[in-house]
C-alpha cells in the first residue's frame, strides 16, 4: 500500500476519536478514495488517500 495511504487518524492527538469528517470521495478504479476531516479536540484539520475499503463512520453515499 502507497505510504500516502492511511486511515484517517488525528496526527496531533493520536486518535481517531474525534474527528468530523468533512468530505469523502470513494475511491474509483483509478484513484483511492479520499477522506478530509476535523479533530473536533484540537482544531487540526487532514486530508488523504484513505485504504479502499474504508470510509467514513455512519457515511452514506
Amino acid at each position: 500500500m502507497d505510504p500516502a495511504v492511511q486511515i484517517p487518524v488525528c496526527h496531533q492527538c493520536g486518535v481517531d476519536d474525534f474527528l468530523i469528517f468533512e468530505s469523502f470521495t470513494p475511491p474509483t478504479d483509478d484513484l483511492p478514495g479520499v477522506a478530509n476531516y476535523t479533530c473536533s479536540a484540537c482544531e487540526t484539520f487532514a486530508g488523504h488517500p484513505v485504504p479502499a475499503s474504508w470510509t467514513p463512520p455512519g457515511w452514506r453515499s
